[in-house]
């Protein structure tokens, strides 16, 4: 850090970026450990589950996927092919421009989130079982703060 940060950056600001980067890394190898099971990883979970939310309520493209998720299209569609293979997700051209293409969930999909939400939830929960109440708080409120700056820097939300 000492020869490549720029001089004005405060060094314990950022070593305790680093640190959160790495607990991110970190965080999803664990989720993705836990799910491996089910062959599946936290990316592709993430997608299934904003389909389920969206299923029946409005029709999805790749982009909005893409731009919901923060990720490029490109990922969204290497994502989709995967996904697909597995019948867990199926894409239809558009019946009014046959250039747009929607994509849902299968019943396979819904099948595999049902079975993935419990091995999600108590992965999410093993994290900080270490934890007190009070250091599960502290950390709760904290985190809180990040994530919204964070969003607010990128103008996303989840």
């Amino acid at each position: 850090m000492d020869q490549t940060a720029p001089k004005e950056t405060d060094r314990k600001s950022a070593h305790l970026g680093l640190l959160m980067v790495w607990l991110g890394d970190h965080v999803l190898d664990a989720m993705d450990v836990e799910l491996s099971p089910l062959g599946i990883t936290e990316s592709k979970l993430d997608l299934l589950l904003l389909l389920t939310l969206y299923n029946g309520r409005e029709r999805v493209t790749p982009s909005s996927l893409a731009d919901r998720l923060g990720i490029r299209r490109a990922s969204v569609t290497a994502l989709l092919d995967w996904l697909e293979k597995r019948k867990w997700v199926a894409r239809e051209q558009s019946e009014l421009d046959r250039r747009m293409i929607h994509v849902s969930i299968t019943p396979e999909g819904r099948q595999l989130v049902h079975q993935a939400l419990p091995v999600f939830w108590s992965t999410c929960a093993s994290l900080v079982s270490d934890m007190t109440p009070e250091e599960q708080k502290t950390a709760e409120l904290i985190l809180n703060k990040l994530n919204e700056r964070i969003e607010k820097r990128l103008g996303v939300g989840r």
